[in-house]
Protein backbone atom coordinates (compact mmCIF):
# COMPACT_ATOMS: atom_id res chain seq x y z
CA UNK A 1 0.00 0.00 0.00
CA UNK A 2 1.68 3.17 -1.03
CA UNK A 3 0.95 6.86 -1.25
CA UNK A 4 1.89 9.67 -3.05
CA UNK A 5 5.27 12.02 -1.91
CA UNK A 6 5.97 15.46 -1.78
CA UNK A 7 9.33 17.03 -2.35
CA UNK A 8 10.68 15.59 -5.28
CA UNK A 9 11.71 16.52 -8.91
CA UNK A 10 12.06 14.93 -12.15
CA UNK A 11 15.44 14.61 -13.94
CA UNK A 12 15.83 12.61 -17.18
CA UNK A 13 13.35 10.13 -16.24
CA UNK A 14 14.65 9.57 -12.70
CA UNK A 15 13.70 11.07 -9.21
CA UNK A 16 15.30 13.24 -7.24
CA UNK A 17 14.01 13.27 -4.13
CA UNK A 18 14.43 16.74 -1.66
CA UNK A 19 13.29 14.93 1.54
CA UNK A 20 16.49 14.67 3.21
CA UNK A 21 20.40 15.61 2.58
CA UNK A 22 20.77 12.55 1.03
CA UNK A 23 18.94 13.61 -1.93
CA UNK A 24 18.57 10.26 -3.91
CA UNK A 25 18.59 10.17 -7.30
CA UNK A 26 15.56 7.45 -7.51
CA UNK A 27 15.64 5.40 -11.15
CA UNK A 28 12.25 3.81 -12.18
CA UNK A 29 10.95 0.91 -9.64
CA UNK A 30 14.29 1.73 -6.87
CA UNK A 31 14.21 2.68 -4.16
CA UNK A 32 15.74 5.55 -2.14
CA UNK A 33 18.46 5.16 0.63
CA UNK A 34 15.81 5.00 3.19
CA UNK A 35 13.84 2.00 1.74
CA UNK A 36 10.69 3.99 2.01
CA UNK A 37 10.43 6.21 -0.67
CA UNK A 38 10.54 5.15 -4.85
CA UNK A 39 9.76 5.92 -8.27
CA UNK A 40 6.71 4.38 -9.62
CA UNK A 41 6.19 5.12 -12.99
CA UNK A 42 8.14 8.86 -12.72
CA UNK A 43 5.87 9.49 -9.42
CA UNK A 44 7.53 9.61 -5.82
CA UNK A 45 5.83 7.07 -3.61
CA UNK A 46 6.16 6.33 -0.24
CA UNK A 47 5.35 3.51 1.74
CA UNK A 48 4.78 4.68 5.65
CA UNK A 49 1.98 6.66 5.36
CA UNK A 50 -0.07 5.56 8.30
CA UNK A 51 2.43 2.62 8.37
CA UNK A 52 2.68 2.63 11.89
CA UNK A 53 5.15 0.12 13.68
CA UNK A 54 4.72 1.56 17.38
CA UNK A 55 2.12 3.93 19.57
CA UNK A 56 1.99 4.22 23.30
CA UNK A 57 1.42 7.39 25.36
CA UNK A 58 4.94 8.04 26.96
CA UNK A 59 6.34 10.80 29.10
CA UNK A 60 7.76 13.43 27.52
CA UNK A 61 11.14 13.33 29.64
CA UNK A 62 11.97 9.47 27.96
CA UNK A 63 12.18 12.08 24.75
CA UNK A 64 14.00 13.37 25.96
CA UNK A 65 11.76 17.06 26.11
CA UNK A 66 13.11 18.44 29.89
CA UNK A 67 11.44 22.10 29.43
CA UNK A 68 9.01 21.18 27.41
CA UNK A 69 5.33 20.35 29.23
CA UNK A 70 7.54 18.80 31.63
CA UNK A 71 5.24 15.64 33.79
CA UNK A 72 3.16 14.97 30.56
CA UNK A 73 2.80 12.30 27.97
CA UNK A 74 2.60 12.46 24.46
CA UNK A 75 0.95 9.99 22.34
CA UNK A 76 4.41 8.80 20.44
CA UNK A 77 4.24 6.65 17.12
CA UNK A 78 7.01 5.47 14.84
CA UNK A 79 7.11 3.95 11.24
CA UNK A 80 10.27 2.18 9.98
CA UNK A 81 13.87 2.64 8.26
CA UNK A 82 15.86 5.09 8.64
CA UNK A 83 17.72 7.97 6.40
CA UNK A 84 21.16 7.62 8.12
CA UNK A 85 23.36 4.35 8.72
CA UNK A 86 24.30 4.31 11.99
CA UNK A 87 25.82 0.89 13.23
CA UNK A 88 25.15 2.09 17.18
CA UNK A 89 21.78 2.38 16.54
CA UNK A 90 19.73 2.16 19.66
CA UNK A 91 16.31 1.46 17.79
CA UNK A 92 18.00 -0.79 15.07
CA UNK A 93 14.83 -2.90 15.87
CA UNK A 94 12.86 -0.59 14.07
CA UNK A 95 15.30 2.34 11.93
CA UNK A 96 17.26 -1.15 10.36
CA UNK A 97 13.77 -2.64 8.95
CA UNK A 98 12.28 -1.91 5.90
CA UNK A 99 8.54 -1.22 6.00
CA UNK A 100 5.77 -4.04 4.91
CA UNK A 101 4.21 -3.53 1.87
CA UNK A 102 0.74 -4.51 2.86
CA UNK A 103 -0.11 -3.08 6.12
CA UNK A 104 -3.61 -1.71 8.08
CA UNK A 105 -3.08 1.92 7.77
CA UNK A 106 -3.55 4.37 10.89
CA UNK A 107 -5.08 7.21 10.12
CA UNK A 108 -4.04 11.08 11.22
CA UNK A 109 -7.43 11.60 12.92
CA UNK A 110 -6.48 7.82 14.81
CA UNK A 111 -3.69 9.17 16.22
CA UNK A 112 -5.52 12.35 17.71
CA UNK A 113 -8.29 9.70 18.86
CA UNK A 114 -6.11 7.46 20.93
CA UNK A 115 -4.46 10.93 22.39
CA UNK A 116 -7.58 12.58 23.37
CA UNK A 117 -8.48 9.55 25.15
CA UNK A 118 -5.30 8.69 26.94
CA UNK A 119 -5.02 12.19 28.40
CA UNK A 120 -1.91 13.31 26.15
CA UNK A 121 -1.24 16.71 25.78
CA UNK A 122 0.76 16.57 22.55
CA UNK A 123 1.92 14.00 20.25
CA UNK A 124 5.15 13.03 19.62
CA UNK A 125 6.53 11.26 16.03
CA UNK A 126 10.11 9.14 17.55
CA UNK A 127 11.47 5.38 17.52
CA UNK A 128 12.78 6.00 14.45
CA UNK A 129 13.19 8.60 12.10
CA UNK A 130 10.15 11.27 11.92
CA UNK A 131 11.32 12.46 8.16
CA UNK A 132 9.81 9.25 6.95
CA UNK A 133 6.67 10.23 8.47
CA UNK A 134 6.81 13.22 6.38
CA UNK A 135 3.80 13.32 4.75
CA UNK A 136 1.87 11.68 7.23
CA UNK A 137 2.94 14.20 9.70
CA UNK A 138 1.61 17.03 7.25
CA UNK A 139 -1.88 15.99 8.24
CA UNK A 140 -1.74 15.26 11.27
CA UNK A 141 -0.76 18.25 12.96
CA UNK A 142 -3.43 20.34 11.72
CA UNK A 143 -5.70 17.89 13.02
CA UNK A 144 -3.98 17.85 16.41
CA UNK A 145 -3.88 21.33 17.01
CA UNK A 146 -7.81 21.40 16.30
CA UNK A 147 -7.94 19.22 19.13
CA UNK A 148 -5.52 21.59 21.27
CA UNK A 149 -2.86 19.18 20.92
CA UNK A 150 1.07 20.31 21.07
CA UNK A 151 3.28 18.41 17.94
CA UNK A 152 6.52 16.90 18.88
CA UNK A 153 9.71 15.55 16.85
CA UNK A 154 12.48 13.28 18.05
CA UNK A 155 14.72 13.66 14.91
CA UNK A 156 18.36 13.54 13.83
CA UNK A 157 17.85 16.53 11.88
CA UNK A 158 18.80 15.60 8.67
CA UNK A 159 15.85 16.80 6.63
CA UNK A 160 15.85 19.49 4.24
CA UNK A 161 15.24 22.81 5.11
CA UNK A 162 12.46 22.96 3.04
CA UNK A 163 11.18 19.93 4.70
CA UNK A 164 11.25 21.14 7.74
CA UNK A 165 9.45 24.68 6.91
CA UNK A 166 6.71 22.60 5.77
CA UNK A 167 6.71 20.83 8.95
CA UNK A 168 6.81 24.25 11.20
CA UNK A 169 3.92 25.20 8.88
CA UNK A 170 2.04 22.40 9.63
CA UNK A 171 1.93 23.00 13.41
CA UNK A 172 5.55 21.52 14.94
CA UNK A 173 5.68 23.10 18.21
CA UNK A 174 8.88 20.94 19.74
CA UNK A 175 11.89 19.40 18.01
CA UNK A 176 14.24 17.60 19.82
CA UNK A 177 17.46 17.10 17.80
CA UNK A 178 20.18 14.24 17.66
CA UNK A 179 23.33 15.65 16.58
CA UNK A 180 25.83 12.35 15.84
CA UNK A 181 29.20 14.09 16.25
CA UNK A 182 31.52 15.68 13.97
CA UNK A 183 32.03 15.75 9.70
CA UNK A 184 33.61 12.52 9.98
CA UNK A 185 31.15 11.07 12.20
CA UNK A 186 28.47 11.83 9.48
CA UNK A 187 30.99 11.10 6.14
CA UNK A 188 30.38 7.39 8.14
CA UNK A 189 26.91 7.19 8.02
CA UNK A 190 25.65 9.59 5.59
CA UNK A 191 26.44 11.76 2.49
CA UNK A 192 25.97 14.83 4.43
CA UNK A 193 27.81 17.23 7.48
CA UNK A 194 27.30 17.98 10.66
CA UNK A 195 26.51 21.54 10.18
CA UNK A 196 23.06 20.69 8.04
CA UNK A 197 21.44 19.63 11.53
CA UNK A 198 23.00 22.56 13.23
CA UNK A 199 21.37 25.02 10.76
CA UNK A 200 17.85 22.85 11.05
CA UNK A 201 17.66 23.47 14.80
CA UNK A 202 19.09 26.85 14.27
CA UNK A 203 16.34 27.58 11.38
CA UNK A 204 13.79 25.97 14.03
CA UNK A 205 14.53 28.33 17.04
CA UNK A 206 14.37 31.28 14.86
CA UNK A 207 10.90 30.49 13.96
CA UNK A 208 9.69 29.99 17.67
CA UNK A 209 10.12 26.74 17.61
CA UNK A 210 11.39 24.89 21.39
CA UNK A 211 14.51 23.40 20.61
CA UNK A 212 16.21 20.65 22.67
CA UNK A 213 19.50 19.04 21.37
CA UNK A 214 20.84 15.39 22.18
CA UNK A 215 24.10 14.00 21.41
CA UNK A 216 24.42 10.13 22.65
CA UNK A 217 28.14 9.74 23.51
CA UNK A 218 28.69 6.76 20.77
CA UNK A 219 31.86 5.22 20.17
CA UNK A 220 33.09 7.64 17.75
CA UNK A 221 32.71 10.80 20.16
CA UNK A 222 33.94 8.94 23.68
CA UNK A 223 36.82 7.72 21.96
CA UNK A 224 37.59 10.85 20.69
CA UNK A 225 37.01 13.22 23.44
CA UNK A 226 37.74 16.03 21.22
CA UNK A 227 34.70 15.89 19.42
CA UNK A 228 32.40 16.50 22.62
CA UNK A 229 34.34 20.11 22.59
CA UNK A 230 33.27 20.88 18.93
CA UNK A 231 29.39 19.92 19.67
CA UNK A 232 29.60 22.75 22.72
CA UNK A 233 30.91 25.01 20.47
CA UNK A 234 28.62 24.72 17.11
CA UNK A 235 25.74 24.44 20.11
CA UNK A 236 26.72 27.94 21.54
CA UNK A 237 27.50 29.39 17.80
CA UNK A 238 24.60 27.93 15.90
CA UNK A 239 21.70 28.15 18.84
CA UNK A 240 22.42 29.80 22.08
CA UNK A 241 22.82 28.95 25.94
CA UNK A 242 19.15 28.93 26.86
CA UNK A 243 18.50 25.81 24.18
CA UNK A 244 18.82 22.36 26.76
CA UNK A 245 21.54 19.61 25.74
CA UNK A 246 20.82 16.31 26.51
CA UNK A 247 24.45 13.82 26.78
CA UNK A 248 23.07 10.42 26.51
CA UNK A 249 24.45 7.15 27.37
CA UNK A 250 25.23 4.99 24.55
CA UNK A 251 24.64 1.08 25.21
CA UNK A 252 26.16 -2.02 22.94
CA UNK A 253 23.18 -1.95 19.88
CA UNK A 254 23.47 -3.43 16.38
CA UNK A 255 26.92 -3.77 14.77
CA UNK A 256 28.77 -2.00 17.58
CA UNK A 257 29.94 -4.02 20.55
CA UNK A 258 31.88 -1.24 22.04
CA UNK A 259 31.53 -0.64 26.58
CA UNK A 260 28.79 1.36 27.27
CA UNK A 261 30.30 4.98 27.65
CA UNK A 262 31.50 5.80 30.17
CA UNK A 263 29.67 7.72 33.33
CA UNK A 264 32.61 10.34 33.86
CA UNK A 265 32.79 11.03 30.56
CA UNK A 266 29.43 12.01 30.47
CA UNK A 267 29.40 13.73 33.60
CA UNK A 268 33.07 15.84 31.99
CA UNK A 269 30.71 15.82 29.18
CA UNK A 270 28.15 18.45 31.13
CA UNK A 271 31.11 20.09 33.07
CA UNK A 272 32.56 21.28 30.19
CA UNK A 273 28.87 22.67 28.75
CA UNK A 274 28.30 24.44 31.79
CA UNK A 275 31.39 26.14 32.01
CA UNK A 276 31.32 26.98 28.23
CA UNK A 277 28.14 29.01 29.31
CA UNK A 278 25.21 26.07 28.75
CA UNK A 279 22.37 27.10 30.96
CA UNK A 280 20.67 23.75 30.56
CA UNK A 281 22.98 20.42 30.41
CA UNK A 282 21.75 16.95 31.13
CA UNK A 283 22.71 13.08 31.55
CA UNK A 284 20.55 10.67 30.04
CA UNK A 285 20.49 7.34 29.98
CA UNK A 286 21.45 6.50 33.47
CA UNK A 287 20.22 7.76 36.44
CA UNK A 288 22.22 10.36 37.71
CA UNK A 289 21.88 13.76 39.35
CA UNK A 290 22.48 15.88 36.28
CA UNK A 291 18.77 14.66 35.25
CA UNK A 292 17.39 17.27 38.02
CA UNK A 293 17.25 20.77 36.23
CA UNK A 294 19.14 23.17 38.04
CA UNK A 295 18.84 27.10 38.17
CA UNK A 296 21.80 28.31 36.17
CA UNK A 297 21.89 31.73 38.79
CA UNK A 298 21.57 30.08 42.16
CA UNK A 299 21.69 26.82 41.36
CA UNK A 300 18.54 26.12 43.15
CA UNK A 301 16.73 22.52 41.42
CA UNK A 302 13.71 23.12 40.02
CA UNK A 303 12.51 19.97 38.75
CA UNK A 304 13.05 16.56 40.50
CA UNK A 305 13.53 13.68 38.08
CA UNK A 306 13.40 10.00 38.87
CA UNK A 307 13.94 7.75 35.36
CA UNK A 308 11.85 9.04 33.24
CA UNK A 309 9.26 11.28 35.05
CA UNK A 310 9.41 15.01 36.65
CA UNK A 311 8.24 13.81 40.85
CA UNK A 312 8.61 17.64 41.73
CA UNK A 313 8.44 20.64 39.61
CA UNK A 314 9.55 23.82 42.01
CA UNK A 315 9.08 26.12 39.01
CA UNK A 316 6.69 29.53 39.65
CA UNK A 317 4.69 29.85 36.44
CA UNK A 318 2.84 33.08 35.78
CA UNK A 319 1.37 33.87 32.71
CA UNK A 320 3.42 31.53 30.78
CA UNK A 321 6.74 32.31 31.93
CA UNK A 322 8.73 30.23 34.30
CA UNK A 323 11.10 31.48 36.74
CA UNK A 324 13.63 30.05 39.58
CA UNK A 325 11.69 29.99 43.09
CA UNK A 326 14.31 31.27 44.95
CA UNK A 327 16.19 33.87 42.94
CA UNK A 328 13.64 34.82 40.49
CA UNK A 329 15.71 33.59 37.36
CA UNK A 330 13.89 33.50 34.42
CA UNK A 331 13.73 29.71 32.84
CA UNK A 332 13.78 28.91 29.05
CA UNK A 333 11.26 26.03 27.96
CA UNK A 334 7.28 25.67 27.70
CA UNK A 335 5.56 24.87 30.85
CA UNK A 336 2.55 24.16 32.25
CA UNK A 337 0.76 26.95 34.48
Amino acid sequence: MSSKAKLYRKKNGEIVCYLCWNRCLIAESDFGYCNVRYNENGLLKTLTYGNISAMESRPVEIKPFFHFLPGTTSITFSTYSCNLNCPWCQNWHLSKRPPPVEFDQISPKKIVEVAIKNGDESTCASFNEPTLLFEFLLDLFPLAKENNLKNTIVSNGYMTPKALKMLIDSGLDAANFDIKGDDQVYAEISKGKSEYIWRNARFARKKGIHVEMVSLLSPPIYKNPEVIDEVIENHLKYLDAEVPIHFTRYFPAHLTKDPSTPIRLLEGAVIKARKAGISYVYIGNVPHRFENTFCPDCGAILIIRRGFSSVENRLIVRNGMARCYRCGRKISGIFKI
